[in-house]
């Protein structure tokens, strides 16, 4: 049943992909005044002075950072559809300076820095760290990035003499349910909280938990990448779910991402695991008023019915 899952979703997949993932010619244009020496130095000097950050989660995506843009169907689509959302959601907030909590390879910053937003933007992940600091200098909006290292737990202490001085504060990907226990999340909250100007917002997406546990989600296909841009490989990525409890009897659980990649008959397969709090809705509300949010919305963006965006502003 495994094998036939996939085969039908690789199958489905490799007929979608059939185009390559191209930029739009402003940015082709952009890449091709910038060659990868001076990228990668624009990149370098991007990344703001680091401090060592170690969270259960960095072995998962320091591993996985080479090759995490393959984890979208399309890299520079979500950018655009990001930036869409992004321009919706902070009309009439006056908003300038943003931080992006848990920026990946980029996605979010890039899209927000278009909009000629100043964003600072962190991850746990020395590797993501460093993508994100490449792409925003491969894209040309480097001048309105600032790459740093940092945790949701931190974020307070790394930015103390910020406080106060954001006027939103994001998160996608589902990265905040890295936290599992009722403390730590509130804490993080608590840390978007304060480090908002009074009035502003914050925007944070989470895998609508709800809807997969109800599904009994347990084999996840990513995506299937074949063609001379990826090396002449074929690249299949998917999970494999655990679901199980913890100590204080929230729902965990556990992605076993494996990544398949090879031509002809010989492939090789990695395999990277993280847990992930499974933070179903009611839960996220109650921890976003307790630490202090107003305004509590949940919505959905461009039909990504995976994602529950949480919306909400610090008290003026």
């Amino acid at each position: 049943m495994f094998a036939r899952s996939i085969v039908r979703t690789v199958g489905a997949q490799a007929r979608q992909n059939g185009k390559k993932m191209v930029f739009d010619a402003a940015r082709n244009a952009v890449a091709m005044r910038q060659p990868a020496a001076q990228v990668a130095a624009r990149a370098l000097a991007l990344q703001a002075a680091q401090r060592e950050v170690k969270v259960p989660s960095n072995n998962y995506y320091d591993g996985l950072s080479s090759h995490y843009h393959m984890f979208q169907q399309n890299w520079d689509d979500l950018v655009t559809k990001e930036r869409e959302a992004f321009n919706d959601f902070f009309e009439g907030e006056n908003v300038k300076k943003v931080l992006d909590a848990s920026c990946g390879s980029g996605e979010q910053a890039i899209a927000l820095a278009g909009l000629g937003l100043n964003v600072t933007a962190c991850d746990p992940s020395g590797g993501l760290v460093k993508r994100c600091a490449e792409n925003a200098a491969h894209f040309g909006v480097d001048k309105n990035v600032r790459a740093q290292q940092s945790d949701f737990l931190n974020l307070s202490k790394d930015f103390k003499g910020e406080l106060g001085t954001f006027d939103a504060v994001i998160t996608k990907g589902s990265s905040l349910p890295h936290l599992h226990t009722n403390n730590d999340l509130r804490q993080a909250l608590t840390n978007f909280h304060d480090l908002l100007r009074p009035g502003g917002v914050v925007n944070i997406g989470v895998r609508d938990y709800d809807y997969f546990i109800n599904s009994n989600q347990k084999i996840y296909p990513r995506q299937v990448r074949v063609g001379s841009k990826f090396e002449g490989k074929e690249h299949i990525i998917f999970d494999v779910w655990e679901w199980h409890k913890g100590s204080e009897d929230q729902q965990l659980v556990n992605f076993n991402t494996f990544h398949v990649d090879g031509e002809g008959a010989g492939h090789t397969a990695s395999k990277y695991v993280t847990t992930f709090r499974a933070l179903f809705r009611k839960e996220m509300e109650q921890l976003m008023a307790e630490a202090g949010f107003v305004d509590i919305k949940v919505s959905k963006i461009h039909d990504w019915l995976w994602e529950n965006v949480y919306t909400a502003r610090r008290p003026l």
